[in-house]
């Protein structure tokens, strides 16, 4: 099969594209809604123009954080208030990402009075994105989704049951996390339902191999609910994980407040249900941020050659230099010092498994 590299050639300085909210992008199933409560439907979206560099001087914008999503408005926090935004009909954006806005985003307005008394405003610049957590896009939207930007580290929140958890999805979020230059730790919540010395012994991989922080936490019981939060602390973190495994939960208990709604585990499917429809940011009482994010069914993984992808595991940094072929793949050459590894368990067989169905999928 011919291998495609990811093109990360320049854009052209003036591109046209459909302005679209997280909730079409991510979760086909959901309505989208705005703020009024309508259900906005993919043809009443609008056409944004996106200019790529600074707006003019002259517009004397405010500027603030994108907080939340709702619909086509996007909700700007600016000192100590809270604006809600829509697009202008001309975007200027710092960044070349295929996601125009994203939760987290650092974005330049300008305040509209219709006269209903609401604080209203008008985003008409993007700030450049430092970091970001993004998924290849489903469906028709096949770029690049950017679930959330401008946080410095990622919290992949998992289950000890009910849904279990799964460690293929656990080493792609690794993946992403490294590409969006996102520090991991990794959570294990609803602990009180297996037994932790298990559960560590099968991870312990991620904690003694890639130094990854673990977290074993039960909202239901309050088991490492303090410790997170000191973890978290001081940080601006998002919280990602599939449904059900209580992403909502954690950041109620960790804030002290009734921040997310919450859900149970559909027992016809075995899976979470969506309760949280888009990203959304809230102040920790210790200071820094934490993001909530809808749960993933499936990650699928963007700017990334299947010929790079060993590099993203780093368990294999010790071996593949003593390859015989420098462009080893780790497949099916011989002489093979990764596969070598993996027969004497210096590498566990799982994230080598892992890597293989990567590859695989990176080149469909």
């Amino acid at each position: 099969m011919k291998k495609k590299r990811v093109d990360t050639g320049k854009k052209a300085k003036i591109k046209q594209r459909k302005s679209y909210s997280q909730e079409d992008t991510w979760l086909e199933e959901f309505d989208v809604r705005s703020a009024t409560g309508n259900v906005l439907s993919k043809k009443e979206e609008t056409r944004t123009m996106i200019k790529l560099g600074e707006a003019p001087k002259e517009m004397n914008l405010q500027f603030g954080r994108v907080m939340a999503v709702g619909g086509r408005t996007w909700y700007v926090q600016s000192d100590e208030e809270v604006i809600e935004c829509l697009p202008a009909g001309t975007v200027y954006a710092l960044h070349e990402d295929t996601s125009l806005l994203a939760v987290g985003d650092m974005v330049g307005f300008e305040r509209i009075d219709d006269g209903t008394g609401i604080v209203k405003g008008s985003v008409i610049q993007v700030e450049k994105r430092f970091s970001h957590l993004s998924r290849k896009g489903i469906g028709k939207y096949a770029g690049e989704q950017v679930i959330i930007s401008n946080v410095d580290s990622i919290l992949i929140v998992m289950s000890a049951a009910d849904p279990f958890y799964n460690k293929r999805l656990l080493d792609r979020y690794l993946i992403a996390a490294e590409l969006g230059k996102l520090t991991p730790s990794i959570c294990i919540n609803k602990i009180e339902l297996m037994d932790k010395n298990l559960i560590a012994e099968d991870l312990a991989v991620y904690s003694d191999t890639l130094n990854i922080p673990i977290y074993f936490t039960s909202v239901a019981e309050g088991i490492g609910i303090k410790e997170l939060a000191a973890g978290l602390n001081n940080h601006s973190t998002v919280l990602s994980g599939p449904s059900g495994v209580g992403k909502s939960s954690l950041i109620n208990a960790i804030s002290g407040e009734e921040l997310q709604r919450t859900g149970e585990v559909s027992e016809r499917t075995w899976k979470g249900k969506h309760i949280t429809s888009s990203a959304r940011m809230f102040a920790l009482p210790g200071g820094g941020f934490i993001a909530d994010t809808p749960g993933l069914r499936e990650l699928g993984l963007w700017d990334i050659h299947p010929d790079d992808t060993a590099f993203y595991f780093h368990d294999f940094d010790a071996f593949f230099p003593k390859c015989k072929f420098t462009s080893c793949t780790h497949r099916h050459e011989p002489d093979c010092a990764v596969k070598k590894a993996v027969e004497e368990e210096l590498i566990d067989p799982e994230r080598y498994v892992s890597y293989l169905q990567i590859v695989e999928s990176l080149e469909e």
